[in-house]
């Protein structure tokens, strides 16, 4: 039986996000789909191939919140068109704080169905 690892809540969004990705800290932004985010790391949607390990920038908005978070990639799945990969941040803890809230914000507004409004 697989056990969930997972300290913080998790917000999956019913439609995706638009991102963008960079690798190794490079200035070119690709762009991605994010399915889910926790405080500690993100599930995203991509047809490029990125090995494992591999230094990535995510950048992303939560609730008109721009977020531009550090991590590497843990976790790579290779599905029938794509390819799901695992991100986990390395984050300090204002940046965490700050997603916590605005996850915890937009998890409260989809519960209520409106979770893309602004106000």
């Amino acid at each position: 039986m697989s056990e969930n690892r997972r300290e913080f809540f998790r917000v999956v969004f019913h439609q995706s996000i638009n991102a963008e990705i960079s690798l190794d800290g490079a200035i070119f932004f690709m762009p991605v789909e994010i399915e889910n985010v926790s405080v500690r790391g993100l599930k995203f949607i991509s047809s490029m191939d990125i090995p494992l390990e591999r230094q990535v920038t995510c950048r992303f908005e939560i609730l008109g919140s721009p977020f531009l978070l550090e991590g590497s990639i843990i976790r790579k799945s290779i599905r029938l068109h794509d390819i799901e990969y695992g991100v986990g941040f390395e984050v300090n803890q204002d940046t965490s704080s700050e997603l916590f809230k605005q996850l915890n914000y937009y998890q409260i507004r989809q519960r209520k169905g409106n979770p893309m409004e602004m106000d």
